[in-house]
C-alpha cells in the first residue's frame, strides 16, 4: 500500500505559505522566548500546549510533507515529545552478526522460541501458537525501489508447525505482516521483500488494523523516521491474553488479543538510546486515528508478552527505558 498522499508544495499559492511561514516563525520566536526563561513546570505546559498545536497540523492528511517534517523536527526538539534516553554503546557498523537488528539483544523467552534469520529481518517464532512471539527488523533511508508484491504466502520449512497458506483463506482474518512488505523491500532489497512473505513472519489481523493504523505506523517508521534519525530499530508481534479460549484459525493458528510494537533510536550525538512502546487491541483502528492514544510502557508489554526486551543493557538502564510512559509519537 502507498502512503497517505499530500499536496506538493508547489500547487499551493505561494503567498499563502510565505504568510503561513512568518507566521509559524514568529509564533515560535515568541514561545522559544518564554520557554527559555520559564521555570520547568511552565516549560512543560509550554511544552504540552506547543506540541497539540503541531499535531493538528503535521497529522492532517493535507499538511505537505516537507511541512510535516519541519514540523517533526519541532516536535523533537521539545524533551516531553523526545523522552529521555539511557547510554547504550553504539552498534558495529555494517556488522552482519545474528543481532544485526536487535543490537542491544534479541527478545529474551522463558519458553523455548524457534530462531529464524531472514536477510532483512529475524523471527523468534511460537510453535505452540503457531504465530511470530517477535519480529525485528531495522529501518533506514530506503535504497531501492518498491518491487510488486510476490503472488502469495509460503510455508516456512524452518518451522515445526509448517502453517500453510489455506489456514488462513476465509477465515476472516488478513495474514497479517510483521516484518512489513514495503519497508524491507526498500531497506534490504527484492530478496529480502520476499521472505516477508513466509508466513513465520504472519500473524492473524483484522483488516480494519492490518489496513488502517498498523499500515500507517508502518508508513510513518519508513518515510518520517529515517530522515531524522537515520536509523531506528523495530520489534514487533501479538499479544496472546490467557482469559476464556483462545481463539483459533485452522491448523491451530491462535488469534492475537492485541499487538505491540517498539521503536528504539540512538542519538549519536549523546550516545543515548531511547524507545517507544505501543499497545493496539486487536480491533478496527482507522488509519487517521492519533497513534500516540495507544503508546505504553514497554514494562508492560514485558508483562502482557512474557518476553524481555533489551537484554544486554544493565538493569538500571532497562528500568529507566523501559518503566517511563511516552507521552507523544514521534
Amino acid at each position: 500500500m502507498s502512503a497517505r498522499p499530500r499536496t506538493p508544495l508547489a500547487r499551493l499559492n505561494p503567498k499563502r505559505l510565505l504568510v503561513a511561514f512568518a507566521a509559524v516563525a514568529t509564533a515560535g520566536l515568541s514561545l522559544f522566548t518564554w520557554h527559555h526563561f520559564a521555570d520547568e513546570p511552565t516549560k512543560g505546559k509550554i511544552e504540552r500546549g506547543t506540541l497539540a498545536v503541531v499535531d493538528i497540523v503535521r497529522e492532517n492528511r493535507g499538511t505537505p510533507e516537507e511541512l510535516v517534517f519541519w514540523l517533526d523536527l519541532v516536535a523533537d526538539a521539545m524533551p516531553v515529545a523526545r523522552g529521555r534516553g539511557v547510554p547504550a554503546q553504539a552498534p558495529e557498523s555494517g556488522a552482519e552478526t545474528t543481532d544485526k537488528f536487535s543490537p542491544w539483544g534479541e527478545p529474551e523467552c522463558a519458553r523455548k522460541l524457534t530462531r529464524l534469520t531472514n536477510i532483512g529481518f529475524a523471527v523468534g517464532y511460537d510453535e505452540r501458537s503457531k504465530n511470530p512471539a517477535w519480529v525485528a527488523y531495522k529501518v533506514t533511508e530506503p535504497r531501492h525501489k518498491l518491487t510488486p508484491r510476490p503472488a502469495g504466502f509460503e510455508t516456512d520449512l524452518r518451522t515445526t508447525a509448517r502453517v500453510r497458506n489455506s489456514a488462513y483463506s476465509h477465515s476472516g482474518y488478513d495474514r497479517g505482516h510483521m516484518a512489513p512488505n514495503a519497508a524491507i523491500a526498500m531497506c534490504a532489497g527484492e530478496a529480502a521483500q520476499k521472505e516477508t512473505f513466509r508466513l513465520s513472519n504472519i500473524t492473524p489481523q483484522l483488516h480494519g488494523l492490518n489496513d488502517g493504523l498498523w499500515r500507517a505506523m508502518e508508513q510513518r517508521i519508513l518515510h518520517r523516521y529515517p530522515r531524522r534519525f537515520k536509523e531506528v530499530w523495530v520489534t514487533c508481534g501479538p499479544v496472546f491474553d490467557n482469559t476464556g479460549a483462545p481463539r483459533l484459525l485452522r491448523e491451530g493458528v491462535r488469534v492475537p488479543d492485541a499487538f505491540y510494537l517498539i521503536v528504539a533510536d540512538r542519538d549519536e550525538a549523546t550516545g543515548e538510546l531511547r524507545a517507544q512502546g505501543y499497545l493496539m487491541p486487536h480491533r478496527e483502528i482507522p488509519e487517521d486515528e492519533d497513534p500516540s492514544i495507544f503508546l505504553t510502557d514497554i514494562r508492560t508489554i514485558e508483562t502482557r508478552t512474557g518476553l524481555n526486551f533489551f537484554p544486554l543493557l544493565p538493569s538500571a538502564g532497562q528500568d529507566a527505558l523501559e518503566l517511563p510512559k511516552p507521552i507523544k509519537a514521534w
